[in-house]
């Protein structure tokens, strides 16, 4: 996956609705990067045949 940049945070945010200051973006920048590796870590796993440890059923 490509590296996230402050400009495509931006038209993200936008996208969103959202308005934030550069100073905003550059604080968020290495948080969503953290929570991208953390996911790409989560997709390496093999879980294929590992049964969910609950299950949302509706009453």
């Amino acid at each position: 996956m490509p590296s996230l940049t402050i400009d495509a945070l931006r038209t993200l945010a936008t996208r969103q609705g959202l308005d934030l200051t550069d100073e905003e973006l550059a604080g968020l920048l290495p948080l969503v990067q953290a929570g991208q590796a953390m996911m790409e870590s989560l997709r390496a796993l093999p879980l294929a045949d590992v049964e969910p440890s609950s299950q949302y059923r509706m009453v």
